[in-house]
C-alpha cells in the first residue's frame, strides 16, 4: 500500500514539474514555438516522460489552463463565501482579480495572438467565467438577504456590473479599489 502512496505521489509532483514547465515555456515562447523538449528540459525529464502524462501539445496547455483558472475560481470561491461582509468580500474579490489580471495579462496575450491556443484558451475561460459569475449572484443574494444590499436589485445586473469593474486599470491610474466598491456599493444601497 505504502509503495503505491508513493508511486501516485511521485506522478503528482512529476506532472506538477511538467504543468509548471511547460507555463514557463508558453509564456516565454508562445503555444506555436514552444517546444517539447524545452519543456521536458526545463522539467529535468526525458521528452517521452511528457506523452505519458499529456497526449498532445494542445493537451498540456489546455491543462496548464484548467489549474491556472482552477487555482483563480478557488480563490474566488473563498472569498465570496466568506463571512465577511459583502463590501470586505468586494474589496478582496476585486484586488484578486486585478492582481491576477495584472500578473497574466501579459502572458495571456501572447497565447491569444495565435489562433489554435485563443481558441482552447476561450473555451476554457467561458467555463470558469460562468462559475464566477454564479459565485457572484448568489453573493448578491446573500447580501440582500442580510440587508446589505437593496432587496429591489436584480442580483444578475448587480453581478455583471462586479464583474466588470476589476481590471489593472485601477494600478495605471492610482484608483483605490476601496473607493470604487464604495462608488458601486452606494448605488445599490448598501
Amino acid at each position: 500500500m505504502t509503495k503505491v502512496i508513493e508511486k501516485n505521489d511521485i506522478r503528482g509532483r512529476r506532472r506538477q514539474a511538467i504543468l509548471t514547465a511547460a507555463a514557463e515555456e508558453f509564456w516565454q515562447s508562445g503555444f506555436e514555438h514552444a517546444r517539447m523538449d524545452a519543456i521536458a528540459a526545463r522539467a529535468g525529464i526525458g521528452k517521452s516522460t511528457i506523452y505519458e502524462y499529456f497526449s498532445s501539445k494542445t493537451a498540456l496547455l489546455s491543462a496548464v489552463g484548467e489549474q491556472m483558472a482552477g487555482r483563480a475560481a478557488e480563490e474566488i470561491g473563498r472569498i465570496l463565501n466568506s463571512d465577511q461582509p459583502f463590501r470586505s468580500k468586494m474589496v478582496s474579490y476585486m484586488r484578486f482579480l486585478t492582481s491576477l489580471l495584472a500578473q497574466m495579462g501579459q502572458k495571456l496575450l501572447g497565447l491569444f495572438q495565435e489562433n489554435q491556443s485563443m481558441a482552447l484558451l476561450d473555451k476554457m475561460a467561458q467555463h470558469y467565467v460562468a462559475e464566477e459569475y454564479t459565485a457572484l449572484v448568489s453573493a448578491v443574494v446573500r447580501a440582500q438577504e442580510a440587508g446589505e444590499l437593496r432587496a429591489d436589485l436584480d442580483p444578475a445586473v448587480a453581478a455583471t456590473l462586479l464583474a466588470s469593474i476589476p481590471a489593472p486599470m485601477f494600478k495605471s491610474h492610482d484608483v483605490p479599489v476601496e473607493e470604487v466598491v464604495d462608488l458601486l456599493l452606494k448605488g445599490m444601497g448598501a
